[in-house]
C-alpha cells in the first residue's frame, strides 16, 4: 500500500506588511523526497506519527514536497505556484498510489488565492482521481467548502498549543488504511459559524475549551463516528471564510454526520460569550510581578507573535521594562540581524551601542537605543525539547544575548516564536531562575512554560497579531459575523 505525503504550508497574517517569497520556504523548512523521512522521523510531528503508523502497517511512504515558510504577510502568487508546480510534478511522477496524506495548515493566503488549500487539494484530486485523500489541518486552519468537498476526510488539530500533532498524523495513518482496506467509508459534513475567536480564548488548557475538546472527544466515541474536528480558525487572515468551523465523519452515513455536525455547531454558538479574555496593561504585569513572590512571571506578547505573523522586533515590553527599571527580567526574542552583528563585533563581555528592534514597521514600536553588555554569542540552533514538536531542530540564526541594566535581551537573526524553553537555556538562561520573562507568544508557550511559571499573564500590546478583533479594518471577511456585528443569527439563534 503506497501513501504520498506532502506539505506546502503558511500560516498568512494579511494585516502583515512583510511578503512571503519562495526564498522565505526554502530557507524555512524545505525537504524533497527521502529529505522529508530524514527531517521528521522519530519526531512528534504530523509526519512524524504518520512514518511511525506506516512503519507499523506495512505502508510504503511516498515522501514528496514539505514546505513550510515562517508565518508572516501575504504569499507571492508567483511564489505559490511554483511551489504548486514542484509538488504535483512529483505527485504526478510517484506511480500508483492508495492515499495521500497532505500535511497542511489551512490558513494559507497568496495575492491572488484567499483559499490557497482548498486550490492545492482540488489540484492533487485532478491527478489521483479517487484515490483517498486525507488531509490534516491546524487548528487554526479556515477551512472552506472546497477543502471539505475535495479531501475525503480532514483531521484538525485538538490542541492549542498543538501538542497532539504526532497523534493526529498517525490517526491519519490508521485511517488511509483502513479506508483501503474497505472497513471505513468515509462520509463528511462541513459546517462553518459566523464567529470570529482570538488565540488567549482558543487555549485548550483552560475553559471553555477544555470543555470544548472533552465534548468533541465524546463526540468521536459515538457510534458511526470516525473523527470529528473544531477548527477555531485564523482571524488574521482578512478573507471570506475566516472563522470557527465543524466538521464530523462517520462511516458511511452522511445523516448521521450532518446531525452530529449540526448539534456541535450549535453548541459552540450558544457558548460562544465565553471566548472572551482580559489584557493587563504592561504596566500592570509589571505591578504585580513586584507585589508577586516566585520565580518566573511570564508576559505573553501574543500582538508580536512571529508564529502569527508578527515581526518579532516589537519594542513596546523593552521600553516599558526600561521605564520602570525591571530587574532579573528577560525579553525573548527580538529579531534584529543588525543589532546581533554589532554584538558579535563587540564580542563576549564588552559594551556595545545599539538600536534594538522597530526596524520592520512603525506598528509594534520604534528602536530603542540602548548600551548594552554581550553575554553569549551562539549559532542559534538547538533541538526542541518541550511537549510541541520535541525532536525537531531550531535555527534562530545567528544569536546574541545582551544586558542592559537588569534586562537581558535575545536578539536572533530569524523570526522564531520562543514557545520552547530551550529557546532561553540553549543560550545560557535558566527560566525558572529569572523574575519576569517577556515572550512573543500568544498561547503555544504554555505548553512548556505552564509547568515552570509562578504566573502566566497576557498584555496589552500594539501589533499585526493582537487579540483586540476590534483593531482591525477587515474588507473581505463575510458579514455579519460575532462579535463585530452587533447582531447575527445562527440556526435559531441570535446574537444581542
Amino acid at each position: 500500500m503506497r501513501i504520498a505525503v506532502g506539505c506546502i504550508g503558511h500560516e498568512t497574517n494579511t494585516f502583515s506588511p512583510v511578503a512571503t517569497t519562495i526564498d522565505n520556504f526554502r530557507k524555512g523548512s524545505y525537504h524533497r523526497g527521502d529529505e522529508i523521512i530524514a527531517a521528521f522521523r522519530g519526531t512528534r510531528t504530523i509526519t512524524g506519527g504518520f512514518l511511525d503508523v506506516a512503519e507499523q502497517l506495512n505502508l510504503q511512504s511516498v515522501p514528496l514536497l514539505w514546505a513550510f515558510a515562517t508565518p508572516s504577510g501575504m504569499v507571492e502568487h508567483a511564489a505559490y505556484q511554483t511551489l504548486k508546480s514542484e509538488f504535483l510534478t512529483l505527485l504526478q511522477n510517484a506511480g500508483k498510489l492508495d492515499g495521500v496524506l497532505l500535511d497542511l495548515h489551512g490558513a494559507m493566503v497568496t495575492d491572488e488565492l484567499e483559499d490557497a488549500e482548498g486550490d492545492l487539494i482540488q489540484a492533487v484530486r485532478e491527478i489521483v482521481g479517487e484515490t483517498w485523500i486525507v488531509t490534516t489541518l491546524d487548528l487554526h486552519a479556515n477551512i472552506t467548502t472546497k477543502m471539505a468537498h475535495y479531501s475525503d476526510v480532514i483531521i484538525g488539530f485538538d490542541t492549542y498549543p498543538h501538542v497532539d500533532c504526532y497523534e493526529r498524523g498517525f490517526e491519519a495513518g490508521q485511517l488511509l488504511f483502513g479506508m483501503n482496506q474497505g472497513n471505513i467509508q468515509p462520509t463528511m459534513a462541513y459546517r462553518q459559524l459566523p464567529l470570529l475567536t482570538a488565540p488567549p480564548a482558543q487555549c485548550t488548557m483552560k475553559p471553555p475549551m477544555t470543555d470544548v475538546i472533552n465534548a468533541l472527544h465524546a463526540l468521536e466515541t459515538e457510534r458511526g463516528v470516525v473523527t470529528a474536528t473544531l477548527s477555531m480558525g485564523f482571524p488574521f487572515a482578512d478573507i471570506t471564510d475566516a472563522g470557527v468551523s465543524v466538521l464530523v465523519t462517520t462511516n458511511g452515513d452522511m445523516t448521521l454526520a450532518e446531525t452530529h455536525a449540526d448539534q456541535f455547531a450549535a453548541n459552540i454558538w450558544e457558548m460562544r460569550e465565553q471566548f472572551t479574555f482580559n489584557l493587563h496593561t504592561v504596566e500592570a504585569a509589571i505591578e504585580i510581578a513586584n507585589q508577586t513572590d516566585g520565580n518566573p512571571i511570564v508576559l505573553a506578547d501574543g500582538a508580536d507573535n512571529p508564529g502569527g505573523g508578527g515581526p518579532c522586533d516589537g519594542t513596546t515590553i523593552l521600553r516599558k521594562f526600561i521605564e520602570a527599571d525591571v530587574q532579573d527580567a528577560v525579553i525573548a526574542v527580538i529579531a534584529d540581524p543588525e543589532s546581533v552583528a554589532q554584538a558579535i563585533e563587540a564580542g563576549v563581555g564588552n559594551s556595545v551601542q545599539l538600536n534594538v528592534g522597530g526596524k520592520t514597521d512603525t506598528q509594534h514600536g520604534a528602536p530603542v537605543a540602548l548600551t548594552a553588555s554581550v553575554k553569549t554569542l551562539s549559532d542559534g540552533r538547538f533541538i526542541l525539547k518541550g511537549p510541541m514538536g520535541r525532536g525537531t531542530a531550531a535555527n534562530m540564526g545567528r544569536t546574541a544575548v545582551v544586558q542592559t541594566n537588569g534586562i537581558e535581551i535575545i536578539l536572533t537573526e530569524r523570526r522564531i516564536q520562543p514557545y520552547d524553553a530551550q529557546v532561553l537555556r540553549s543560550v545560557g538562561i535558566e527560566p525558572q531562575a529569572r523574575k519576569l520573562i517577556a515572550l512573543k507568544s500568544a498561547v503555544h508557550f504554555r505548553a512548556d512554560y505552564t509547568p515552570i511559571a509562578h504566573q502566566i499573564l497576557d498584555v496589552d500590546t500594539p501589533g499585526v497579531h493582537s487579540p483586540n478583533l476590534f483593531s482591525y479594518d477587515y474588507q473581505k471577511l463575510r458579514h455579519p459575523i460575532y462579535p463585530l456585528d452587533p447582531t447575527v443569527t445562527y440556526g435559531k439563534t441570535k446574537a444581542t
